[in-house]
């Protein structure tokens, strides 16, 4: 357990590299949490101080929880889908066209969602980080993802993996939406 925030943990999260959970970055990540749940999910997300999230659902049920691994897992124990996935089939490398500038908290929902929710076989999702020189490459498996930070830019973003074709087509559908409510 962490001495300074009693949050359970010693170490950074995964969700750390992409961006420090500030007010802002946990109040983004929640609305990219209840863009994944869909409009008529029954289950509302809203960020808890600068210590996570508050998962509720419509009946009075909320939890605290303090990292996507755990939002998401618990969503899915209280029954949340992903919407719009279809399982997807055959190893595959995708070089989808993805909106990824200023897009990393919405990354970070979408990684941890699939992992809980789709739990692929295995997925590498690679993208440039538009706020420096380096590149992300994050592995999704089953209730998991490991993310790390290497210098230098890749010339294009990749879905490779089990389905990478569906993931590609379910995390560019995701951004497209995220960008255009930013923008409006």
């Amino acid at each position: 357990m962490c001495g300074a925030c009693g949050a359970g943990r010693s170490g950074p999260r995964w969700e750390d590299t992409l961006g420090m959970p500030t007010r802002a970055v946990l109040r983004a990540r929640a609305t990219e949490a209840n863009r994944v749940l869909g409009v008529g999910a029954r289950l509302r997300v809203r960020p808890w101080f600068s210590t996570g999230y508050l998962l509720a659902d419509r009946v009075g049920r909320s939890t605290h929880v303090t990292e996507l691994d755990s939002l998401w897992t618990t969503a899915r124990g209280w029954g949340a889908t992903l919407p719009g996935w279809e399982a997807g089939s055959g190893d595959a490398v995708v070089y989808p066209d993805l909106p990824v500038r200023g897009a990393l908290d919405a990354v970070a929902v979408w990684l941890a969602a699939v992992a809980h929710l789709a739990r692929p076989d295995r997925l590498e999702v690679t993208l440039p980080d538009p706020t420096g020189e380096r590149t992300v490459v994050a592995r999704v498996a089953p209730g998991a993802v490991t993310l790390t930070a290497v210098p230098g830019r890749p010339a294009a973003a990749t879905v490779r993996g089990v389905g990478a074709t569906e993931a590609a087509r379910h995390l560019r559908r995701h951004l497209a939406e995220a960008a255009s409510e930013a923008s409006a």
